[in-house]
């Protein structure tokens, strides 16, 4: 975890999960989890306030802790600010998007891994046409490698914006693999209330 930003940990139960796409592109929409927030518990539907330049980290870990199951965020699709759909040029223009572009990274874990990210040099773009809610969207995302891998523990990283606030709905993509040969995709949209 990182210290001194606000920490969201997805609770994902693979056990529930429906088939997965097999790209980004044929991402499979889920329910909320539930998460940790700092830590504590919280309702799947909370909204998070999130304080102006703050800096959200997110993961996602399965909630059974099977460790022959690796998940990992994989990107991010802004969907709504302030119930304006937004719109790839909001996302580039720092004085009117909610979020900064989100980093992908990994955090040294304690058990050896089976998933990555390939390191690409990731950019907001329109989501896939094949999301009938999300057509278009501004969306970011990482390719992900299955593989057995140094131990890492990946996670998304954004701050928050110092200029505008308001709530906004997001899409969290993830990637999961039971086998560490293929990738299974997923998304949900949660909230954050932007200088709460």
């Amino acid at each position: 975890m990182q210290s001194d930003n606000l920490n969201i940990v997805f609770l994902i139960d693979s056990k529930k999960l429906p088939k997965g796409g097999a790209t980004i592109n044929t991402a499979t929409a889920v329910a909320h989890p539930p998460f940790l927030l700092n830590g504590t518990l919280e309702d799947p539907e909370f909204k998070v306030p999130v304080p102006s330049g703050k800096t959200v980290c997110i993961y996602t870990e399965e909630a059974n802790h099977d460790e022959s199951v690796k998940i990992a965020p994989t990107g991010i699709i802004a969907h709504s600010f302030r119930n304006v759909q937004l719109k790839v040029a909001d996302m580039k223009d720092p004085a009117t998007r909610p979020i900064d572009i989100p980093n992908f990274d990994m955090d040294p874990g304690p058990v050896p891994d089976f998933i990555a990210y390939s390191g690409d040099d990731v950019q907001w773009t329109p989501a896939p046409s094949s999301w009938s809610n999300w057509a278009n969207n501004p969306l970011i995302d990482e390719t992900l490698t299955p593989g057995m891998k140094r131990t890492y523990i990946p996670f998304v990283t954004f701050r928050a914006s110092t200029i505008v606030s308001g709530e906004f709905q997001y899409g969290m993509v993830f990637g999961l693999t039971k086998d560490g040969t293929n990738v299974e995709y997923f998304y949900f949209d949660p909230y954050l209330v932007i200088g709460s």
